[in-house]
């Protein structure tokens, strides 16, 4: 998918498009790989992190490493908890809360989480004029 949207023109990924409450595709890039670290680094592993901005975006390349960064925190994740009904606490800052959380549901909710925005992304794509891509993971051909 990143590759695709690196066939969109830069001020594309940047358009604000009213029926996504205004969001940019580039927002919801970030917004995918920021949902990622908060549960999976700062929730899960107590490691503080800088939330990724648009505005500290030049490129999709930019993007790119930010996914690469993502893939080797889920991978860090997935093997520091073998065992997918471990229990972990964390604080919800925005609720000013505890919760409890086992690692198949922080799994799950990060990865469903991804695949709901790429799903807008594609549907954005299409209304800024471009054909989006098979998305799906798994292909019969």
């Amino acid at each position: 998918m990143l590759n695709f949207c690196g066939t969109i023109e830069p001020e594309d990924l940047r358009k604000q498009l009213a029926g996504f409450n205004d969001s940019t595709i580039l927002n919801l890039l970030l917004h995918i790989a920021n949902t990622y670290h908060f549960w999976l680094k700062r929730f899960a592993a107590k490691q503080e992190f800088t939330y990724f901005e648009e505005k500290d975006i030049s490129s999709i390349q930019d993007v790119k490493r930010i996914f690469r960064q993502t893939d080797i925190l889920v991978a860090d994740f997935l093997n520091s908890y073998p065992y997918h009904t471990t229990r972990i606490k964390g604080e919800i800052f925005w609720l000013k809360t505890d919760m409890t959380f086992n690692v198949l549901e922080l799994f799950t909710h990060v990865m469903t989480h991804e695949f709901h925005h790429k799903g807008q992304i594609m549907t954005m794509s299409r209304l800024l004029g471009y054909t989006p891509i098979d998305a799906d993971i798994i292909r019969f051909n």
